[in-house]
């Protein structure tokens, strides 16, 4: 709708009463954006102004247990609820105006019928979203492959993921495509690449990948990285993990999956040794012998550590004394700590 008309409509509705329609489009497009996608669509029915705002809102969230669909739902119910589902979700990205890009795009789905979702996710993706998340429940990260980025990653500042598989191609479009990405957050995902990097993200989370098919070391470069969490990755990496940050790297938190029995402990000192100056620093599962002065190499100096928390740590058959004098390791190597937090 034009601006002048949108206006005069406005105005007209101020008159009549309505208030809430008087309001200008930006502000009944940011109510839109809290609502659900079936209610959002459903204000078309409120009156003429509210017509076809939903067309032009820019946040779509779409999400399967609108529709009564959970991890449990099977058999006939299913199927029933899932094709009004995919009748609703078809229909709305179908008609939603192409020419406004999107601030944000959220789908929660289950890979019921994986051609409709892929459909679904490159639509989304048309639209070339700011924020982007994509979440498959009750999968094992490799069901769902997760389509090329193309064109819409140039506005791309957040990405989020679950439960779906990366291929090597992935990790490419992160760095030549992605330049305005911010976040990246992976989650329940099968990894097909063994790097990510990238000079503008600031927070990256990987957590809990089942596994990744090509082996070997993994390698996180991004100089201007605030955050850092990896959890349960390392097993999927037996040559170790290396982060290249520079001092940008502001919090870290690691932790190991099995008390960091499939992760080496010469790998376990090595990611130390690139995390030496993080100001906050969280460790999980790590072994004692990681830790003790006398074993690998020489133990890093956290020179900025300001605050460490060791969580499931020293769960290894060494005696208390070893343990002790780990600890001890960290607290003579942190000059600058104030607090510290034991965790088990």
């Amino acid at each position: 709708m034009p601006p002048a008309r949108s206006a005069k409509r406005a105005s007209a509705e101020s008159l009549s009463g309505d208030r809430l329609s008087a309001l200008p489009d930006g502000v009944l497009h940011t109510i839109l954006s809290f609502l659900p996608a079936p209610e959002a669509v459903r204000t078309s029915a409120l009156s003429r102004r509210w017509r076809h705002l939903w067309r032009t809102a820019p946040c779509i969230k779409i999400d399967m247990r609108e529709f009564g669909i959970t991890l449990v739902t099977s058999g006939g119910d299913l199927s029933e609820k899932w094709r009004k589902f995919e009748d609703f979700t078809t229909s709305l990205l179908l008609f939603r105006s192409g020419t406004i890009s999107l601030d944000r795009f959220r789908l929660d789905a289950r890979p019921h019928c994986l051609r409709v979702v892929d459909r679904w996710v490159r639509r989304g993706l048309m639209y070339c979203p700011q924020v982007l998340e994509v979440l498959m429940w009750g999968t094992s990260g490799g069901v769902f492959r997760f389509p090329h980025l193309g064109a819409s990653s140039c506005r791309l500042k957040r990405l989020h993921l679950h439960g779906v598989h990366l291929d090597s191609d992935f990790a490419e479009q992160i760095q030549s495509g992605c330049l305005m990405l911010e976040e990246l957050e992976l989650k329940i995902c099968t990894l097909g690449f063994q790097e990510i990097t990238s000079r503008s993200l600031k927070r990256l989370i990987i957590d809990t990948t089942l596994r990744n098919l090509t082996g070997g070391h993994f390698v996180i470069t991004a100089p201007c990285l605030l955050y850092l969490r990896i959890r349960d990755l390392f097993g999927c990496y037996p040559n170790g993990i290396f982060v290249h940050v520079t001092d940008s790297l502001v919090k870290a938190i690691i932790s190991l999956s099995d008390q960091g029995k499939t992760f080496s402990l010469g790998n376990q000192r090595r990611l130390l040794v690139d995390l030496c100056n993080v100001p906050n620093l969280e460790l999980g599962g790590f072994q004692t012998k990681a830790m003790l002065i006398g074993e690998l190499d020489k133990f890093p100096i956290f020179r900025n550590m300001q605050t460490l928390k060791l969580i499931d740590c020293f769960h290894d058959n060494h005696d208390l004394y070893d343990k002790l004098e780990a600890l001890g390791t960290f607290l003579q190597n942190a000059p600058c700590l104030k607090k510290l937090t034991l965790q088990v």
